[in-house]
Formats: structure tokens, C-alpha cells, sequence
């Protein structure tokens, strides 16, 4: 009588237990099986590393969803198409986008639904919403930008160093014939220098003896040729008088001299002409035979 009285009492305690259990599953799981909820559809163009099954969904950051699904877009293998379950009555717009948002310092991600608009009309549910450029777009973008640009740097950076060589290679080439020359010209002048310490009391002697001819010559030239040039100043005053004075016979003489400058001429050209004239004063008479 004990024993079954035992085994009562247990399957008392098991059933109160497993009904306890069930009141449990009934309120708290059934309140979520039997809540109404609305599914739309986000395609994202980039990758979604961070974001999860079962990520929280906000709008304007109040929690009003779950991630159902994440895959690849069947359309599109770039994109990423992700499900969101979100409680009936959600305001969605058709202005509405959905922004991947890091939760926190985790590295795990969640999707913000904002910029919807009351003027917007409603998105019924199974519809995409459109997704929007977020800040972490925006960073990646701007990062992608940056590691493209610091790239191109690189590779112009290597295109300056390589003509930076060249350019250096052609100035070595350039200094060192530069170099040579400055050392030639260097031992030219010392060449120079030791000539004109050598030659210095030549020179000196030269240059006296160049001084002393010209300041002879300068001395010459004051002292004898100044008359002469006076003496050629009278001179030719004299001529100049002597022109004046006797002007008419000079033109006379001038006038015969011509006259009988053209009748040589005259002349010459007659015995040119006519030989016989040297010998006969006139031309000789026809000769008869006999």
C-alpha cells in the first residue's frame, strides 16, 4: 500500500508540473505565436557581414522587428536580400528606408527603418523597402575612395622616384665632366698664378718701357708735329689766296686747256679714220693704169 501510494503522490507531482508547464508555453509562447506580424523585403547592393538571423529591426530607433532570412539576391549574386518580420501596423512608408546600424561595440549589426513620411503613402506589407545610404555606406565608400586615391599616389609616387633616378643619373653624368673642368681650370689658374710670379718683374719692365714709348711719342707729337699741322694751316691759307686772286687767268687756262684737250681729240680721230693725213695734207688723187 505504501509503494502505490508513492507512485500516486509522483504522478500527482509530474502532472501538476508538466500542466504548470504547459500554462507557461500557453501564455508567454502562445502570445507570440498568435501576434500578427508583417514580412517586407530589403535588398542591400553591398555586403551585410555583421547582420544576423533573428537581428533586431528598429524604426527611428524603437524595436519593431526581427531578421527572418538573409540571402544572396536571386536576381542579382552581388546583393544580399534579407526578410524582416515586423509587428502588424508598422507604419511603413513608401518613402521608408531601411540603414544597417552596428549594435553597440559587438561588430553585430541591426537595420534602421527611417526617413518615412506621414504625406507617404503606406507600403503594404510583402513589398521592398528601398535601402538607404547610411553612415557605414557612407565610411566605406569613403574609405574604398581613399585606398583607390592612396593607391594612384603610389603608383605616381613610383613613376616621380623612377624620373627622380633618371634625373639624378643625368645630373652625375652632367657634374662630373663639370667637376673635371673645374679642376682643370683650377690647375690652369695656378698654372697662371706661378707664370706671373715668374714673369712679374718682366712684365713690369715691360709695361715701364710701354709707358715711357707713349709718353715719347705723346712728347713727339707736341712738339713737332703741332707745327707742322700750323705750318700746313698756312699753307693752305696761301693757296686759298692765290686761287682768289689769280681766279680769271686760272679759268682762262682751264678753257684752253679744254679747247685743246678737243681738238687732240678731234685729231686723233681723223688719223684713226684716215692714216694718209700724217704724210699728205690731202687725200691723194686716183692713180691711172697705164
Amino acid at each position: 500500500m505504501a509503494a502505490k501510494a508513492q507512485k500516486i503522490r509522483v504522478g500527482l507531482f509530474v502532472a501538476v508540473t508538466l500542466t504548470l508547464l504547459a500554462m507557461v508555453l500557453i501564455v508567454f509562447g502562445g502570445m507570440r505565436f498568435w501576434e500578427r506580424s508583417d514580412v517586407y523585403r530589403v535588398v542591400f547592393d553591398s555586403s551585410v557581414m555583421g547582420l544576423e538571423n533573428g537581428a533586431e529591426v528598429y524604426m527611428n530607433g524603437i524595436k519593431v522587428g526581427s531578421v527572418q532570412s538573409i540571402k544572396v539576391a536571386p536576381d542579382d549574386i552581388r546583393k544580399v536580400a534579407v526578410a524582416v518580420k515586423l509587428k502588424a501596423g508598422t507604419p511603413v512608408r513608401a518613402d521608408t528606408h531601411a540603414f544597417l546600424q552596428y549594435a553597440g561595440i559587438t561588430g553585430l549589426k541591426v537595420i534602421d527603418l527611417r526617413d518615412g513620411t506621414s504625406a507617404s503613402p503606406v507600403l503594404p506589407p510583402g513589398s521592398q523597402i528601398a535601402a538607404g545610404t547610411g553612415l557605414l555606406d557612407k565610411l566605406e565608400s569613403q574609405a574604398q575612395a581613399i585606398i583607390d586615391q592612396t593607391s594612384q599616389l603610389m603608383t605616381v609616387a613610383g613613376i616621380v622616384m623612377q624620373r627622380a633616378s633618371v634625373l639624378t643619373d643625368s645630373l652625375i653624368a652632367i657634374t662630373e665632366p663639370a667637376k673635371a673642368a673645374a679642376t682643370n681650370l683650377a690647375a690652369t689658374s695656378s698654372s697662371l698664378h706661378a707664370m706671373v710670379d715668374e714673369n712679374r718683374l718682366a712684365l713690369r719692365q715691360s709695361l715701364l718701357a710701354i709707358r715711357q714709348t707713349a709718353t715719347g711719342a705723346s712728347e713727339l707729337l707736341d712738339g713737332q708735329l703741332a707745327p707742322l699741322f700750323v705750318n700746313a694751316g698756312d699753307i693752305v691759307s696761301e693757296l686759298k689766296k692765290l686761287i682768289v686772286t689769280n681766279e680769271g687767268p686760272l679759268r682762262a687756262a682751264v678753257f684752253d686747256f679744254r679747247q685743246a684737250s678737243r681738238n687732240l681729240k678731234d685729231l686723233v680721230r681723223d688719223v684713226r679714220q684716215k692714216p694718209s693725213r700724217l704724210l699728205f695734207s690731202s687725200n691723194p688723187g686716183e692713180r691711172k693704169l697705164p
